[in-house]
C-alpha cells in the first residue's frame, strides 16, 4: 500500500498506524498540489525514514535531469524514486547508476484506452526499473492523482510482458476492488497507490479513508 502526495508530519503518522508500507512525497512536481520544497522534503523523508514502523518514504518526481535526484537521494535517507512524465530508459539508467541503493518506480501511462510505454515495457526493465506502477492520463494530459479509473481491460493484456512487480493506481478505493481482482490476483500484483480517495472533502488525509482503503486492500477484508 502506497499512499502518494503527503505534506504533513502528521499525515505520516496517520499512513504508519494503518500499516501502509510507502509514503509519496512530491518533488519537482510544475503545478502539482502537493510539490514540496526541497527543505520541507527532506525534512518529511526523514521523518518517514526514522520511523521504525513508518511508511518507507518515495521520491515522486517529474524532474528530467537525473542530476537533479542526487542531492536529495544523497540528503535524505531514501531508496524509492518514482518517475512520472515520460524519461527515455536511458534517463532510467542515470537514476538508477546515482547509487547502488537507488530504487526505480516506473510510471506506465494508460490513455485512451492504451499503454502509452507498452513498447519500452522491456527497454525500462533492462535500463534497470524495479516496479512499473500503472496510472491514468487524463483527456488533457494531466498525469498524476487525477482520481479517475484505471481501466483494468487495458493493463491486462500488458501483464504478460512485464518481469517486473507492478502497482495500480487511478481512482482506487476501498469500494472497487471487485473490479481489480483479476490484476490482483496475478503474481506480480505488489500492491496499489492512492491520493484522491485517501483524502476527506477539503483534501486532507483522512484517518477514515485511510482505514478503509488498507482494509479492503492491504488486509483483504471490508469488515476488517
Amino acid at each position: 500500500m502506497k499512499v502518494c502526495g503527503i505534506v504533513d508530519p502528521a499525515e505520516i503518522d496517520t499512513l504508519s498506524a494503518h500499516g501502509v508500507d510507502l509514503v509519496g512525497l512530491w518533488l519537482a512536481v510544475p503545478g502539482g498540489p502537493h510539490d514540496l520544497p526541497p527543505d520541507r522534503w527532506r525534512s518529511l523523508a526523514r521523518r518517514a525514514a526514522d520511523k521504525d514502523d513508518g511508511p518507507r518514504p518515495v521520491l515522486v518526481t517529474f524532474a528530467k535531469d537525473p542530476e537533479f535526484l542526487r542531492e536529495p537521494l544523497e540528503a535524505a535517507p531514501v531508496q524509492w524514486v518514482q518517475l512520472h512524465g515520460y524519461p527515455t530508459p536511458g534517463n532510467v539508467r542515470k537514476v538508477k547508476a546515482i547509487g547502488p541503493h537507488v530504487r526505480v518506480i516506473k510510471v506506465l501511462h494508460v490513455r485512451g484506452g492504451e499503454c502509452v510505454e507498452a513498447s519500452l515495457i522491456g527497454s525500462y526493465e533492462k535500463a534497470g526499473a524495479d516496479v512499473f506502477l500503472f496510472d491514468v492520463v487524463t483527456d488533457d494530459g494531466r498525469v498524476g492523482s487525477t482520481g479517475q479509473a484505471l481501466d483494468p481491460a487495458v493493463v491486462a493484456p500488458l501483464l504478460d510482458k512485464l518481469t517486473r512487480p507492478f502497482l495500480l493506481a487511478g481512482g482506487i478505493s476501498d469500494a472497487n476492488r471487485a473490479e481489480y481482482e483479476s490484476l490482483a490476483a496475478h503474481p506480480l500484483f505488489l500492491g496499489v497507490d492512492v491520493d484522491t480517495n485517501a483524502r476527506d472533502a477539503k483534501g486532507a488525509i483522512s484517518d477514515e479513508r485511510v482505514g478503509a482503503i488498507t482494509r479492503v486492500w492491504k488486509d483483504g477484508s471490508a469488515n476488517a
